[in-house]
């Protein structure tokens, strides 16, 4: 049995929803509209290369970046995931 692959848009959403931040306060923490935002976690628009760039280059963000984008890990050079990020706190 195979999982259906997570979206970009759904690897978003977990993030904003492990730093308990709600959709508006991501949304300006990224400078993109709340609407913006919605439709990335939705999937009903792609996400742009500029919103990931924003994305890391926040530094209390900047650690799901390797995850985000490639389902992988680092954590010897700080790259977690959310679920390693939630064991930390």
């Amino acid at each position: 049995m195979s999982l259906a692959p997570v979206s970009v848009g759904q690897k978003i959403r977990h993030i904003r929803e492990t730093m308990g931040l709600s959709r508006p306060k991501f949304a300006e923490l990224l400078g993109v509209p709340p609407t913006t935002l919605k439709n990335y976690e939705l999937g009903y628009r792609e996400v742009g290369g500029a919103f990931l760039v924003a994305l890391a280059h926040q530094e209390q963000l900047h650690k799901f970046t390797l995850w985000l984008l490639s389902d992988k890990i680092a954590p010897e050079v700080g790259q977690i995931s959310p679920a390693e990020y939630v064991l930390q706190k």
